[in-house]
């Protein structure tokens, strides 16, 4: 079969390249080698994820599923703790999103992304991808359940695989990460002493007493999400199942054993290691990669989704400019702001395990210029020139840290 644009992977990044692309009119053709639904890590999305929704015309179903509003993110050590409010933002930046189960988050937009043409096809492994010397690709599938093979013609390819990295290992394009491994343990829970009003959605990332640090995530279905990111000594360090080491150091720290002193685990408890990952080139000739495909960093400041989702709506537009016959500068106008974006989330990343970032977003004097800046990056606007974390994150968290 032929086809204008064949996507790799129906999560978020695939539905939004996939409905952005088909409402330009080209004919996409969407390979999800898995089922929905589907569990999933990354359930806290940022405010920037519901304007890149929102261009692809998928925010409206998100909305109507009856998410978590999500107001803030709540940092917590000890007695210390520090609120940062979306509403304290900048001008024209989103000042609320969603906390969401991802099982049915990204069965709602691969839903919405089959309403606006894509051909979207489950159990569908890629095998083979061979680019043609005067352009386009051919694409080797198998069927998972019928075993049955599939060649399809191809003008471009987009690789939204996630952790599949399907590209990357067929091109050998992997590279190692500049981050160290860690493992996370998580579960769901039910029966949290959530607070009430505004911030019962609020994100909580609790720094454990240990170095490790523990992610708090409420949904509307009263069920919780908690996980606990580690270095391996201190998991080899505690004794036991995963769930009793999960359940031990969230009872070590003092402010998730106070929310979590009558939750019960209702999801067998799941295990994520070395997880971090990139890639020596974010395109290529007919080809481009997004979100976890390309690089993924850490879950601490939930950028996974929307890095996935501005990749994904960049490359969107660069191919159908591409397809339509005009010459696009792939470095600049998207491997350059790609990695860019992924870079400030990096130096936050880096700092917050060497422990500079908390001591600047626990500071109890940061001015409300400060304070707004931190917000918006934590609000995954990473690319606003306006915003000092943006233009110069290394030397403004330098600065700070001599200020604080």
């Amino acid at each position: 079969m032929n086809t204008d644009v064949l996507v790799i992977g129906a999560g978020p990044a695939g539905s939004v390249a996939g409905s952005l692309l088909a409402q330009k009119g080209h004919r996409v053709t969407c390979l999800e080698a898995g089922t929905f639904p589907r569990f999933q890590i990354g359930e806290s999305l940022l405010p920037r994820c519901n304007d890149l929704l929102e261009e692809a015309g998928l925010l409206k179903a998100v909305v109507a599923r009856g998410y978590q509003p999500k107001n803030a993110a709540l940092f917590l050590q000890g007695d210390a703790r520090e609120r940062f409010c979306f509403a304290e933002v900048f001008p024209g930046q989103r000042t609320q999103t969603f906390q969401v189960p991802r099982f049915d988050f990204d069965q709602t937009l691969a839903t919405a992304a089959r309403g606006y043409g894509v051909d979207l096809r489950f159990n569908q492994r890629v095998d083979a991808v061979e680019f043609q010397p005067g352009g386009g690709a051919v694409i080797r599938s198998t069927d998972l359940e019928s075993n049955a093979t599939e060649q399809i013609q191809a003008r471009f390819v987009i690789d939204c695989s996630g952790y599949g990295r399907v590209l990357p290992k067929l091109l050998n394009l992997e590279k190692p990460s500049s981050l160290a491994p860690r493992i996370a343990l998580f579960t769901w829970v039910e029966g949290d002493r959530r607070p009430e009003g505004a911030e019962e959605g609020d994100i909580w990332v609790c720094l454990h007493p240990r170095g490790a640090w523990i992610w708090i995530i409420p949904f509307s279905n009263g069920r919780t999400s908690v996980g606990v990111v580690m270095e391996r000594a201190l998991y080899d360090s505690v004794s036991g199942c995963d769930r009793d080491r999960l359940m031990s150091l969230l009872r070590e720290d003092p402010n998730a054993r106070a929310r979590l002193a009558n939750a019960v685990p209702v999801l067998k408890t799941m295990k994520l290691e070395a997880w971090s990952s990139a890639v020596e080139s974010l395109h290529g000739p007919g080809w481009a990669l997004t979100g976890n495909a390309a690089e993924f960093l850490d879950p601490v400041f939930s950028s996974g989704v929307t890095v996935a989702l501005e990749s994904a709506s960049r490359a969107a537009a660069l191919v159908h400019r591409t397809l339509q016959g005009e010459t696009v500068d792939w470095n600049t106008e998207y491997g350059a702001v790609v990695e860019k974006a992924v870079g400030v989330f990096r130096v936050f990343v880096r700092t917050w395990y060497t422990g500079e970032l908390p001591r600047v977003l626990l500071h109890p004097n940061k001015t409300q210029a400060i304070k707004r800046a931190i917000t918006a990056i934590l609000g995954g606007y990473v690319l606003d020139p306006e915003n000092p974390f943006v233009r110069n994150p290394e030397g403004t968290l330098s600065a700070l840290l001599k200020l604080s």
